[in-house]
């Protein structure tokens, strides 16, 4: 089912439609949702690849830590206790041993 809408177009576009109009034997509304239906499609298309392409954060953490893995590096031990120290300076806690 069709909408109306509105649109507003510069003097050089409504003219060249309306030549279009006359040229081919169409109405200028059917014109317009020809060129806007081939428009969205082509847009939603590079939408969605863009989507597809993005990254997230989490990914690139997670690459980070195999791509560190693979050459051998590793963090403090104690980085779960101590992030505080290692994030702000804060004194070390010591690791509590069972006994």
């Amino acid at each position: 089912m069709l909408q109306r809408t509105q649109l507003m177009l510069d003097e050089q576009t409504k003219n060249d439609l309306l030549y279009l109009s006359l040229a081919t034997n169409r109405s200028m509304s059917s014109l317009v949702r020809e060129f806007v239906v081939e428009k969205v499609k082509i847009e939603k298309k590079k939408v969605a690849r863009a989507r597809r392409s993005q990254v997230s954060g989490v990914e690139i953490l997670l690459k980070m830590a195999a791509s560190a893995e693979k050459l051998g590096l590793s963090g403090p031990r104690d980085l779960s206790l101590n992030h505080d120290h290692y994030l702000y300076g804060a004194p070390k806690k010591e690791i509590k041993t069972k006994k």
